[in-house]
Parts: structure tokens; C-alpha cells; sequence
């Protein structure tokens, strides 16, 4: 049940303040230069490395969720600052939340021709990426709180070796978003510096 802790009250209290302190220690400025895009490219693709992890573990349990879909009945789409800018410094959705127009992760799986589940049926009232088969994105596409997630009934469904990889991975996740932090911090000096 450790794990349990880790994917919930945990990882959902350090994305919220992360996501927070990054968007207001970030020198929007410095989104643009070149060599700050580099140091978030390379946190992404940690950020990638992780969430593939996490999809594996979350295959395991597709069969628990099948059954149950409660976490993704959430109608807006859950992708917070982090998911945005490290996927793409560029972006035009600086806030804690994107209030309109489409996901950065879902923008790239069009653009890179990787959607899933093409022509799948889009059930009412549930996340826009969801369809009956599952998630139009691939995992590391998807938003770090979608695949950190992992309610009791899915945790029960885990073997011990899941469990203790899952804890593993929710720490690099918790500790890629503290290094998100600190770079943001960075970009006000660096910016000064120049």
C-alpha cells in the first residue's frame, strides 16, 4: 500500500505544487532561447522514459480498469503546466490549466501520425483522449498525472515487483518535476546574466 500513497495524496499534492512554482518562477523569455528549450527537452525525455514505465505497469491492471473507467470519467483534460512545457516550450497555454484548444501531447501524436485506437468509439462525458479501447495517446504523449495514477483497486491488482517498480518510477517523477522547479528558478538569473 505504499505505492498506493505514492500515487495518490502524494503525487497529487507535489504535481499541483510543482506545476505552481514552475509557471511562477519560469522567465516566459527564456521558453524562447534555444539553450533553455534544450535543458527542458532533455527533462523530457526523462519524463518519457518514466511514463513508459508507468504504462507497463499500467497494463497490468487495464482489466481493473475496463471494469470500473471512474478516474476518467473527468470531463476536461488533465494536462497542467509541466505536461505543457516540457513537451513544448513554445506553447501558448502558459496557465496552471489550459482552458481551450487541444493538448500539446495530443497535438504531437497527430502531427507524428501515432494516434491509437483510430475510429474507436468516444464515449460522452469522459476525458476527450479516452475512446472504448482506451487512450488516444501513447503513454508518454499522455499528461504525468494520467499514468501516475493508480487507484486501490489497481494497486491490489499489482504484483510486489510492480509495486516496488512503481515506487521506484513515482519517485524519478516526483524528482523530474522538482528538477522542472529548479530550472524554471534558473531561467530568472540566467536571463539577467546574459
Amino acid at each position: 500500500m505504499r505505492f498506493l500513497f505514492y500515487a495518490r495524496p502524494l503525487f497529487r499534492a507535489w504535481e499541483i505544487v510543482c506545476n505552481h512554482l514552475a509557471r511562477w518562477l519560469t522567465d516566459k523569455r527564456a521558453l524562447q532561447d534555444v539553450r533553455y528549450q534544450r535543458q527542458l527537452a532533455q527533462l523530457n525525455l526523462r519524463r518519457m522514459e518514466i511514463q513508459r514505465g508507468l504504462g507497463a505497469i499500467s497494463r497490468s491492471h487495464a482489466h481493473v480498469c475496463a471494469q470500473c473507467g471512474y478516474c476518467c470519467k473527468g470531463t476536461r483534460e488533465r494536462d497542467a503546466f509541466l505536461d505543457r512545457v516540457l513537451q513544448e516550450p513554445q506553447t501558448e497555454h502558459l496557465g496552471a490549466r489550459r482552458r481551450g484548444g487541444e493538448m500539446v501531447g495530443f497535438q504531437r501524436a497527430k502531427a507524428e501520425k501515432r494516434m491509437l485506437h483510430l475510429g474507436a468509439e468516444h464515449p460522452s462525458g469522459y476525458c476527450n483522449e479516452l475512446t472504448c479501447r482506451g487512450c488516444r495517446l501513447p503513454n508518454e504523449l499522455r499528461p504525468m498525472q494520467c499514468l501516475a495514477y493508480f487507484c486501490g483497486a489497481a494497486v491490489r491488482a499489482l504484483s510486489q515487483e510492480e509495486c516496488e517498480q512503481g515506487i521506484r518510477l513515482m519517485r524519478q517523477l516526483l524528482r523530474l518535476q522538482l528538477d522542472a522547479v529548479l530550472l524554471a528558478a534558473r531561467s530568472r538569473r540566467w536571463r539577467k546574466v546574459r
